[in-house]
């Protein structure tokens, strides 16, 4: 006989130490990228919000990993879905084939979930030749892919909604460093400087409170996104396997063991059951007349339980007699106890009565010190009050000299300044003087000048004074 090569189930989960180490690598990779840009926005954002950043970037990596993991999954077996088929010449009349024999060693030697599925359900109709087996392991095979594809999200789902936790854990930690902050702040505002420092320190908590949640929630959408995508392929992809199984496979089946129909009518067994019943069974008297005569009488089932009460309330009163010595044995010894204590405290209370009556006496002394420093300090306020009126006095009376002083040089002052004012009057008369005979000169030149071209002209006005004779001369031109 051929041995059968069977196949396990093959789900569409990942490694998780693969996927982790994956995620740490990502992580560092994407700090070291951003390590030139540390002074931006992005890189104050990765790098100064503190330590729950770094665990929100590397959940999300997580995340990412096992997303683009699943997505290249899926791929795969949506093509091995498109490739496969069986041809429409192999018969399926025979379950111990050796086509569907070796077609179903061909299947198992895949590792894919699709090849795996299908030569678990050849395997079964090979051994069983039943479409009804091999339907029921089909169904068995459809719920355990769906709850398998159902717990392989949850890690990744727990990731999705740990990232924004962490932003809220490093929003209360920012916040909480903004109160310390604004609490120092107040404390020590007393300086510019240590205003400027403690309003730096109160914006810089806000800041990290914030900054945390806007990181986890742009991050938290950027995961969640590809990962409900990822998740819908995959439901998409068992619907797929599971509409190619019920439509290719399993209706060309062969049912070989189907059960033979029963001969027997249904009425006719109904009644014959019935009537059996009713001539066999006894009737209700008879089954309850045994009962009854089997069953003790009220009186029978009274006396032992008297017996039995009267033993217990013999047995509960000696246990609560014992009880009782012990409660009074105890009660002495509490009583002896209370005795000591009390004892105790009476000698306490003399101890401290002693104690109290010396530190009163001290205190005492300590208050006529008081009193008697207090006199001294009064007797040295009034000396010192007293020579400080005499000096102050003497600096009263110079006060007003100098007040004097400053007063007559104040009028001396008013009058030099009246005296200043007149003479810049008389400057002031004495330039315009000064501008007149200026002017007077510039006068007497210009006379001079023009004497003097009177002069030159007297011999032309003379010449000009003489009678002349004037001649016309008449010539025609040639």
């Amino acid at each position: 006989m051929t041995k059968i090569k069977t196949h396990s189930r093959q789900e569409l989960d990942i490694n998780f130490f693969t996927a982790f180490t994956a995620a740490l690598v990502l992580t560092v990779i994407i700090y070291i990228l951003f390590l030139p840009l540390k002074e931006s926005y992005v890189g104050v954002l990765l790098y100064q919000r503190g330590l729950t950043q770094y665990f929100t970037v590397f959940f999300a990596s997580l995340v990412a990993v096992i997303s683009i993991n699943k997505y290249l999954k899926i791929q795969t077996e949506q093509k091995v879905l498109k490739k496969i088929g069986l041809p429409e010449k192999i018969s399926f009349d025979n379950h111990k084939s050796a086509q569907l024999i070796h077609i179903q060693e061909d299947f198992a030697q895949s590792d894919s979930m699709i090849t795996g599925r299908l030569a678990r359900i050849l395997n079964a109709y090979i051994l069983s030749g039943s479409r009804k087996i091999v339907t029921e392991l089909a169904l068995d095979d459809s719920s355990f892919y769906l709850s398998a594809s159902e717990s392989s999200y949850a890690l990744p789902r727990i990731l999705v909604w740990a990232i924004p936790l962490l932003g809220f854990i490093g929003t209360v930690l920012g916040i909480s460093s903004a109160v310390n902050g604004f609490n120092g702040f107040l404390d020590n505002s007393a300086e510019i400087e240590q205003i400027k420092e403690g309003i730096g320190t109160v914006t810089s908590g806000l800041a990290v409170a914030f900054d945390t949640t806007l990181l986890a929630l742009l991050l938290s959408v950027a995961v969640m996104i590809p990962l409900v995508l990822v998740e819908r392929m995959e439901s998409q992809l068992l619907l797929a396997t599971e509409i190619y199984i019920n439509d290719h496979i399993l209706p060309r089946l062969k049912e070989n063991n189907e059960p033979q129909e029963s001969i027997l009518n249904n009425d006719t067994l109904i009644q014959t059951v019935n009537k059996a019943i009713d001539n066999k069974l006894p009737t209700k008297e008879e089954l309850i007349q045994p009962i009854k005569d089997a069953l003790p009488t009220p009186q029978d089932l009274i006396n032992p339980a008297e017996i039995y009460a009267k033993e217990a309330a013999k047995n509960l009163l000696e246990q609560f007699i014992h009880q009782f010595h012990e409660i009074s044995a105890k009660e002495i010894e509490l009583i002896n106890s209370l005795k000591q204590i009390n004892k105790t405290i009476l000698e306490d209370r003399d101890n401290f009565l002693q104690t109290f009556g010396q530190q009163n006496d001290l205190n005492h002394s300590i208050i006529i010190n008081i009193k008697e420093l207090v006199d001294l300090v009064k007797q040295n306020n009034e000396d010192n009050s007293h020579s400080l009126n005499e000096k102050t006095q003497v600096i009263s009376s110079e006060l007003s000299k100098a007040a004097l002083s400053l007063e007559e040089k104040v009028i001396s002052l008013e009058k030099s300044s009246a005296k200043i004012a007149e003479l810049n009057q008389l400057q002031s008369s004495l330039e315009k003087v000064v501008e007149v005979l200026n002017n007077v000169g510039e006068m007497q030149k210009t006379l001079s000048n023009i004497q003097d071209k009177i002069e030159l002209l007297q011999p032309t006005l003379q010449d000009l004074s003489k009678p002349r004779i004037i001649r016309l001369v008449e010539q025609i031109e040639q």
